[in-house]
């Protein structure tokens, strides 16, 4: 990313126990139209930005050759290579101006997902500034040799008008060793006056991909789904795995806990890690719906997928005083072919 950049160390993880690693760190910066920043760089040389207004990982670059996996490392993955889509090319480029939503990285989608509700498109949380958490409390999650960062964001008085409810939402954001992402986000209902509250949640996971014509998702097959391009009907999903060869918005019901995308062309798979997160959204504008958009390039539908880890169908319900948690971990291996075709059943069936 391009801009002024001001950096200054704010924190380190513990380091690696190898005496050649460097620490992870933590470091402050600023972006696009001076834009806070938070950049994430883990010892073997993977990186993550995390843009504090909008909550919204903007990138992670992964070093592939520090994968820990069964198939063997293509040579020419050596290289950092882009995990996440960020539309950043061509004069239709993502825009970085609050409040309108980055279109790529990760957005938040809460106290709404798309249009389950009363609220605009996806809720206010991704428009929002977010504040670094100084006190934390404790995080179940392991974090020793991850670079992570705490933020937290609660109601402004116009979130309150629109939603009436107040709340504290903290999110861990944690980089691990071979560009391992970790999400782990936190709400908590603190209404004074004893009422609950329920909302919708997704992780709107944008992630990059050589062809989508060349892409297929594995971990979905069999399983109900509402298709929002048809009045959220529900239908039970057919075939071998997800293919695509036009505009496709679906919401999957009871997903397994792991889901993988498998990019044919580039011989990687995404591997998706969730937990708290029953429902899986996959989502691709195709054509049509790109040429409408006017921060997302004419043809950059070909190269992002988004597999979004959710809370949907059932909406979350919290009393005052009681949290919900709800966790995502992205992570990449190569692939290789098996009988001329991908085979991602050992990262699957795999730990």
């Amino acid at each position: 990313m391009s801009g002024e950049k001001e950096k200054s160390t704010v924190t380190s993880a513990p380091p690696s126990p190898s005496p050649s690693s460097v620490a992870p760190s933590v470091e402050f910066s600023k972006g696009i139209n001076g834009l806070q920043k938070v950049i994430l760089r883990e010892s073997r040389g993977s990186s993550a930005e995390v843009s504090l207004c909008l909550s919204v990982s903007l990138s992670l670059r992964f070093r592939s050759a520090s994968f820990h996996s069964p198939f063997p490392i293509n040579p020419i993955h050596s290289e950092l290579i882009s995990f996440l889509y960020l539309d950043n090319c061509g004069p239709n480029y993502a825009i970085f101006k609050p409040p309108k939503a980055i279109r790529g990285g990760i957005p938040i989608c809460f106290p709404q997902f798309a249009s389950h509700g009363t609220l605009d498109q996806h809720g206010f949380a991704r428009n929002r500034f977010w504040a670094v958490d100084e006190d934390p409390p404790p995080f179940p999650t392991n974090t020793l040799n991850k670079a992570f960062v705490d933020l937290i964001l609660k109601p402004s008085e116009e979130d309150t008008k629109i939603w009436p409810h107040s709340f504290e939402y903290r999110l861990r954001i944690a980089l691990g060793p071979g560009g391992d992402l970790m999400l782990t986000s936190r709400i908590r209902n603190t209404n004074s006056d004893g009422k609950p509250f329920s909302f919708t949640f997704a992780y709107h996971t944008y992630f990059s991909v050589s062809d989508i014509s060349e892409v297929r998702v594995e971990g979905l097959e069999t399983l109900d789904y509402l298709d929002n391009l048809q009045n959220k009907e529900r239908f039970t999903e057919q075939g071998d795995a997800l293919t695509f060869e036009s505009e496709v918005d679906k919401i999957y019901l009871s997903t397994p806990t792991k889901i993988a995308i498998i990019d044919h062309e580039k011989k990687r798979t995404f591997v998706l890690r969730k937990d708290g997160l029953p429902d899986a959204v996959v989502w691709n504008p195709w054509d049509k719906k790109a040429k409408a958009m006017a921060d997302f390039g004419d043809d950059e539908y070909k190269h992002m997928l988004c597999v979004e880890a959710a809370a949907v169908e059932k909406a979350v319900t919290l009393k005052p005083g009681e949290e919900w948690k709800g966790r995502l971990e992205l992570s990449a291996v190569p692939s290789s072919y098996c009988s001329g075709q991908l085979d991602p059943q050992r990262v699957l069936q795999g730990s």
